[in-house]
């Protein structure tokens, strides 16, 4: 036993043992290709410098403040006064030198000169030269505006490395033994995101001096900083416009006399449409809860950057993978934090500031297009609610005076042609008679559209035919197009270009923007560490309960994994919140499989609503049927024609049962169903299979769905293996009526065959994900007798490699699988875990099972 541990410990450390700030494995990042040449959203000068004029909250003014700062509290917060621009050129020294073509000549500089200059440096030297060269091409001003316009980014690039900097700056004597040594406490003390925040405030407040050694440190460190070394290489490509853009000082723009109270009753409307949090209950006395809005949300991480992975698994499982390689880049100091008041901008906005030869013909300025991606029930919405209503009340995007925001699902309803001024006349009917004024000036809007994945319309952005078919372009607002035109014109800078644009979307939709012209990409990673404990804190009001709940959920692996994502935490409490408060409650019931908590979940809407039901299995059936066919073709928004195809009225949405299964959304023009949750949904789709009198090709139509290798069907399957347990049918048959014995049946025959079969397949990477999938399904139907006979015989499991390329990187998840799996089988001859990057929390899960193995690999 303790040889198989050391041996998988051992495995472990080796697998770990990479730098820590090695590159990122570039096949697991979801790159946007290169941009063309004739890309036009390089020049909104009013964006970038908005970033630069900002005061930082933490910035020093008084080089003599430095002191008294440390022994301050943390939270910095003083006037930062800029170098005066022509005071002395601030000379670059400690070996970056002045260059002719950057004499002090006011703040602005020629761009040509600068451009040959640069071109001048770039012969056969290393990196560090060239960039070097690259801040000799700045004055102490310059640099100044540069620091400040990267400095919220660097405060997360240089934690790891704040005492070699400081030691440098000391040793340089730009800072003293006393300023050093509180640098050093602080990182020791393990506050190292404090210490970088305070030490590049100590810099700012400090003379050029200090800008310039710290330039140079990051020069030495920038192959051990992954985020810094970023930062460097932006700034390099970037060249001479991004120099121009943090020197050139634009300030906020002012709104027009006749447009102020225009834009008052705008931001007085937004806000309070957004200013109220409704969330959902079961109850029928009370079905939703409403709250402030600025009390409830809880802020989300969000980074700057989109991860790649096919998506061949359910987001569900594929996230719980991706948080296991995203704790591991986060140790390597690999992903980057993004707030959403700094989308447009800021530095991350990097297609603002691309060089002249990289934007369009036309010297207006264009603006940015942002993409967030999140899976269902991540929080883009709530996101969305809440950019508008800071925006509304005057928190951020000062920059912007009006904004729009669209849903894609309320969007549908278009089936005609329209024009701008048309959409934004209808939701916004006040603004009618100043659309020609708004559009006058074009870098002070922002469009919001939100939940790209729901449109049903089809956008190709690398259709070359809808910017030379007449009656496919749109560039002016009043123009009549087809509603995917509008939206593609906007993203593009077609229509309106110098406006900013935002879109959300889940991952599924990720490739139609692949071709778009897109300047920030960031992503929703939901829930991280305490955050998923506050949020059961937040949503009971007995705090005994709360934390009975959550621990139950840390106790389950596989509950606290679906803890990242926000819906699933609010499935999660209102399933598991019965079992804690009833004085009698059975906690040996309490569900511990996905499936037996969506079970559990359905009773408890079922049990609210018994009294009022008619021939509740008929309906579940049709709505489940509905499901399948929404799961089968990725649609997670229905209307009433879908209604009507499976015999189903509008009426019965409006109360019973199905008012709590399916969320109800209309507007002036339409009305649009949606589950609240696309797991919801294939939980009913699954349950549907268990009510339906027809069983005949039950297994040919599973075969299907497991062959299909996009992952739409996957967690369908986990719940139609999981329903033939009686653990998780028992209560939904109380209110539903028995299920049908020939599909219980069926599906064990199903689970058998496969299991079977895939066990002695596992050659390929794809073959081994199937064998881990269908002991996933194993896992939901807890069948002991079926694991038994399938498993009791097996002599080897085989998901690693010594190539790790053909191995599966195994979460705790699958860990926690796998080790029932060995569990139930007599003895294991060879197990082979080689290259599966099984990190401490998976060896944990693991453990128990292991003294079966005979050999591990």
């Amino acid at each position: 036993m303790k040889r198989l541990i050391g041996t998988l410990l051992e495995k472990r450390k080796q697998n770990s043992e990479t730098p820590r700030h090695e590159k990122p494995d570039e096949s697991m990042k979801w790159s946007p290709p290169p941009q063309p040449n004739t890309s036009t959203f390089g020049g909104n000068e009013t964006a970038i410098t908005s970033a630069v004029t900002q005061t930082h909250c933490g910035t020093v003014a008084n080089p003599n403040q430095c002191s008294s700062i440390l022994s301050a509290s943390s939270d910095l917060a003083s006037i930062e006064t800029e170098p005066i621009a022509n005071a002395e050129g601030d000379a670059m020294i400690c070996g970056v030198h002045q260059t002719p073509g950057n004499t002090p000549e006011g703040n602005v500089f020629s761009l040509p000169d600068f451009e040959e200059s640069l071109k001048e440096t770039i012969t056969n030297k290393g990196t560090n030269t060239l960039f070097t060269e690259t801040l000799a091409l700045y004055n102490g001003y310059q640099l100044h505006r540069l620091t400040k316009f990267y400095q919220d980014r660097l405060e997360q690039a240089i934690e790891e490395g704040v005492e070699d900097i400081s030691s440098r700056l000391t040793q340089k004597e730009c800072f003293s033994p006393q300023e050093h040594k509180k640098l050093t406490e602080l990182t020791h003390s393990g506050r190292k995101r404090q210490s970088s925040k305070l030490l590049l405030n100590m810099v700012m407040g400090k003379g050029s001096q200090a800008r310039i050694v710290m330039w140079e440190s990051f020069v030495k460190m920038r192959p051990t900083l992954y985020k810094l070394n970023k930062i460097m290489t932006e700034i390099q490509e970037q060249g001479a416009s991004l120099v121009n853009e943090v020197t050139i000082d634009r300030g906020v723009p002012d709104v027009s006399s006749d447009m102020i109270a225009i834009q008052r009753l705008h931001k007085e409307t937004l806000q309070k449409q957004c200013e109220k949090l409704e969330v959902k209950t079961i109850l029928i006395k009370e079905k939703v809860r409403t709250f402030q809005l600025v009390d409830r949300y809880t802020e989300l991480t969000i980074i700057s950057d989109l991860r790649h992975r096919k998506l061949v698994e359910h987001e569900l499982l594929a996230r719980g993978r991706a948080h296991e390689e995203w704790r591991q880049k986060q140790l390597r100091g690999q992903l980057e934090k993004i707030r959403t008041d700094k989308l447009f901008h800021s530095s991350f906005s990097k297609g603002s500031h691309l060089p002249s030869s990289q934007r369009s013909g036309s010297d207006s300025p264009t603006g940015t297009s942002a993409v967030v991606s999140g899976v269902a029930g991540i929080g883009k919405t709530t996101m969305v609610q809440k950019i508008v209503h800071d925006w509304s009340t005057g928190k951020i995007y000062p920059h912007f005076h009006f904004v729009f925001a669209f849903k894609f699902r309320d969007l549908n309803r278009l089936h005609d042609r329209t024009t701008l001024n048309r959409l934004i006349g209808e939701q916004y009917p006040y603004l009618r008679g100043v659309l020609d004024e708004l559009w006058k000036h074009q870098e002070t809007l922002l469009f919001i559209l939100d939940g790209l994945d729901e449109f049903r319309g089809r956008i190709d952005f690398a259709d070359s035919r809808r910017d030379t078919e007449p009656q496919r372009r749109c560039t002016e607002p009043e123009f009549r197009c087809k509603l995917s035109d509008i939206v593609y014109s906007l993203i593009q800078k077609k229509l309106l270009p110098g406006c900013s644009v935002l879109v959300t979307s889940r991952p599924t939709a990720l490739q139609l923007l692949a071709k778009a012209r897109v300047s920030v990409w960031a992503e929703i990673l939901g829930f991280v560490g305490e955050e998923r404990r506050e949020y059961f804190h937040k949503f009971f009001e007995d705090q005994e309960v709360a934390a009975a709940v959550y621990s139950h959920v840390e106790e389950n692996e596989l509950l606290l994994t679906m803890c990242y994502n926000p819906s699933y935490c609010w499935i999660l409490a209102l399933s598991l919140g019965p079992f804690f408060t009833r004085k009698h409650s059975h906690k040996q019931r309490v569900p511990k499989t996905v499936t037996q908590l969506f079970s559990y979940y359905i009773y408890s809407i079922l049990s609210h609503h018994s009294v009022k039901m008619e021939s509740p299995r008929d309906v579940m059936l049709k709505i489940g049927e509905m499901a399948f066919t929404g799961v089968s073709h990725r649609n997670i928004v229905f209307n009433d024609e879908d209604l009507f195809k499976y015999n189903l009225q509008p009426s019965q949405f409006h109360s019973g049962f199905l008012m709590e299964l399916v969320e109800r959304e209309s507007s002036e023009h339409s009305v649009v169903y949606t589950f609240p949750h696309l797991t919801i949904q294939e939980f009913v789709a699954a349950l549907a299979q268990f009510l339906s009198p027809n069983t005949g090709n039950l297994q040919q139509h599973l075969n299907k769905a497991h062959r299909e290798e996009d992952g739409r069907f996957e967690i369908f399957l986990h719940f139609v293996a999981g329903l033939s347990s009686p653990r998780a049918a028992q209560p939904l048959e109380k209110f539903l009526g028995p299920f049908v014995h020939q599909t219980t049946c069926a599906v064990i025959d199903w689970l058998k065959e496969k299991l079977k079969a895939q066990i002695r397949d596992t050659d390929t990477v794809t073959a081994k994900r199937k064998l881990l999938n269908t002991l996933h399904y194993l896992f939901e139907a807890q069948n002991q007798a079926l694991a038994q006979l399938t498993l009791g015989s097996v002599h080897t499991l085989t998901f690693g490699n010594f190539s790790s390329e053909k191995a599966l990187r195994l979460t705790p998840i699958d860990c926690v699988v796998v080790s029932q799996a060995i569990g139930l089988c007599d003895t294991i001859k060879q197990l082979n875990l080689s290259s599966c990057y099984i990190q401490e929390e998976g060896l944990q899960r693991l453990v128990a099972a292991l003294h079966k193995c005979k050999e591990l690999l």
